[in-house]
C-alpha cells in the first residue's frame, strides 16, 4: 500500500484548519452611526434611502446597528421617499428583530398609520383613473421603476409636482443636446426645457 509523507498529511489539515476558519471579508464604509447622520441630514430622500439601504447591506451591522437603519429608512419611506410597501417591510423587520426595543413603540405607530395609507391608497386606484392619477398612487406605494416606466412609454409628460419629484429621484436629467425632449405628445413647458429621461436609471 502507497503512503504518503507525514508531513503531507499535516499540511492538509493546517489547510482544512485555515478554510474553516478564514473570517468573512469585512464591510467597507464609513461607520453606520455616520451613514445614519448623514442620510438624516441629506436634503434629498431619495438619496438619505439609498444611503441606508447600502447600509443595511452590509453582514456586519449589529443588531442595534441594523435596528436604527431599519426604522430611520422606513420612516423616509412613508414620508418624503414614497414607498408605503418598503416601509411596512422595514417596520416589520425591525419589530421582528428586536420586539422590545425602545425604538419598537414608534414602530408600531408607524406601521399602523402606514398600513392605513396602503390601504386608502389601493381603494383609490380601483377606479378610471388617469395617467398622473395612476403614476401618483403606484409611486407612492413604492413601485418606481413601474411608474416610470409607464410614464416613458406612454410619451406623455409628467406633471410639474411629477417632474421635480423624478429629477429628485434621478430619473430625469438634463439633457446634452437643446433639442432632445422629454416626451412626444402633449404641450411644450417651460418646466421640461432642457430635461430627457435619465439614460442611467438610479433607482
Amino acid at each position: 500500500m502507497r503512503r504518503f509523507p507525514f508531513y503531507t498529511s499535516i499540511s492538509a489539515a493546517l489547510l482544512l484548519a485555515a478554510c474553516a476558519t478564514a473570517p468573512e471579508a469585512a464591510d467597507t464604509g464609513p461607520p453606520p452611526e455616520t451613514v445614519i447622520a448623514q442620510a438624516l441630514a441629506d436634503s434629498n430622500p431619495y438619496d438619505a434611502e439609498a444611503m441606508l439601504s447600502e447600509l443595511l447591506a452590509r453582514n456586519s451591522l449589529t443588531a442595534e446597528q441594523r435596528v436604527q437603519a431599519l426604522y430611520h429608512r422606513g420612516s423616509l419611506r412613508r414620508q418624503a421617499a414614497d414607498n408605503r410597501l418598503g416601509a411596512i417591510e422595514d417596520f416589520e423587520a425591525l419589530l421582528k428583530i428586536a420586539p422590545d426595543h425602545a425604538l419598537a413603540a414608534n414602530a408600531r405607530t408607524e406601521l399602523d398609520y402606514v398600513r392605513t395609507d396602503v390601504e386608502q391608497i389601493k381603494v383609490s386606484m380601483n377606479r378610471f383613473l388617469t395617467l398622473a392619477q395612476w403614476f401618483d398612487g403606484t409611486w407612492t406605494l413604492g413601485g418606481h421603476e413601474e411608474a416610470v416606466a409607464r410614464y416613458r412609454s406612454s410619451g406623455l409628460p409628467p406633471t410639474p409636482e411629477q417632474v421635480e419629484t423624478l429629477v429628485a429621484a434621478g430619473y430625469i436629467c438634463e439633457a446634452g443636446e437643446s433639442d432632445v425632449r422629454l416626451h412626444e405628445f402633449g404641450e411644450d413647458r417651460d418646466d421640461l426645457t432642457g430635461l430627457e429621461w435619465c439614460a442611467d436609471l438610479t433607482r
